[in-house]
This record gives C-alpha cells, sequence and structure tokens, in this order.
C-alpha cells in the first residue's frame, strides 16, 4: 500500500471522527428519517468507533468469513433496536457502549487474529447493546421503518469502510495498532465521561 493511501485513509478517519465529535451540521436531522437513519451511526463517536474496529476485526478471523461475524453485528443491532422500539428495558446501555469500544480497540492493538465463533458472540452482545442505543435516538416523529433501514444501511457502510481498511492492512502492523491506540483512547474517554454525565 502506497503512502499516499495510508494517509488518505488516515485523513479520512480523523475528519469523519472531528465530525463525529461535533455533531451533526444545522439542518442535518431536517430531512427524511431514512437519511437520519444513515447518518445517525457516523455522527455518533461510539457507534462509529466500535462499527469501524468490527470492520476490521473481521478481515483479520482465524479460518473464518469476513460475511459471518458482520451479519452477526447488524442483526443483534436490528434486535437491540426492536428491543428498543418495543419498550423493554435494557440496563447500562451506554457505560457498555463506552466499554465495548475499549474492548474492540484492545483487540486491535493487540494484534492477534481471534476465532471467529469468539468474534461472533462478542459482535453479537456489542451490536445489541448499540441497537438500543440507536433506538433510543430516533427522532421524534420519524417514521420507524425508514429510521431502521437507513440505521442499517448506515452501519453497513461502516462496517464496510472497516472492512475495506483491513484489507490493506496486516493486524500486527504499527498502522492496525495505531488505529487501535485510538479506539481505544477514544473508548477510555467515553467510560470516563459516563462518570460527568
Amino acid at each position: 500500500m502506497k503512502l499516499a493511501r495510508i494517509v488518505s485513509t488516515i485523513l479520512m478517519m480523523a475528519t469523519g471522527v472531528a465530525e463525529a465529535i461535533a455533531g451533526p451540521a444545522d439542518g442535518v436531522g431536517a430531512g427524511s428519517s431514512f437519511l437520519d437513519g444513515v447518518l445517525h451511526p457516523w455522527f455518533g463517536i461510539d457507534h462509529l468507533l466500535a462499527t469501524l474496529a468490527i470492520g476490521l476485526l473481521v478481515v483479520h478471523v482465524e479460518k473464518g468469513s469476513i460475511i459471518a461475524v458482520p451479519l452477526v453485528f447488524l442483526s443483534s443491532m436490528m434486535a437491540g433496536a426492536g428491543l428498543s422500539g418495543s419498550g423493554i428495558w435494557l440496563p447500562w446501555v451506554e457505560p457498555v457502549v463506552a466499554i465495548s469500544v475499549v474492548v474492540v480497540g484492545t483487540a486491535l492493538v493487540s494484534g492477534r487474529r481471534f476465532p471467529e465463533v469468539l468474534l461472533a458472540v462478542v459482535a453479537a452482545v456489542i451490536g445489541v447493546f448499540h441497537g438500543y442505543a440507536h433506538g433510543t435516538g430516533t427522532p421524534l416523529g420519524s417514521l420507524p421503518l425508514a429510521f431502521l433501514t437507513g440505521l442499517l444501511l448506515g452501519a453497513t457502510l461502516l462496517l464496510a469502510l472497516g472492512i475495506w481498511i483491513g484489507h490493506w492492512i496486516e493486524p500486527t502492523s504499527k498502522v492496525s495498532r495505531g488505529i487501535g491506540v485510538v479506539i481505544l483512547l477514544g473508548g477510555l474517554a467515553l467510560v470516563v465521561s459516563q462518570f460527568f454525565s
């Protein structure tokens, strides 16, 4: 991979993180609930980092398919959103979401290849809690089906970006571990922020 591609990928990620911290621009959210759903995972730093990290991790599973874990994650996310929409209470959602970012960041920093089943179980748990958090963020007055369809598309695009980046870097490389460090630090900041919110 050429240096220009590495730099452009890092800049693209940095821009995405900066936008996620800043929040959506004025006027975003005034459109259709489908668009709100597509943008929702991109404008929450916790969801952005965790979903990208899962995409990076699935490329390096031990003897597995890169399709199974993303399908488990997306299905679990939709199940979590369904739990939220049905009024079922799930405890400690925000702390678990923050801790999930630390977990996937740590996994990237380790540079290890994980068994597909282990990664699928972790992705399922993360997906349920992230989906529940997404469900509670449904804009008032929106059409739930349109929002959830957009949410599924937005998360799929984030996963695809993570998988694409993962195809270009080795899990033991400095770039992969560097991305893991950024995600881990972001997760730790989110965990700390739970004590002050």
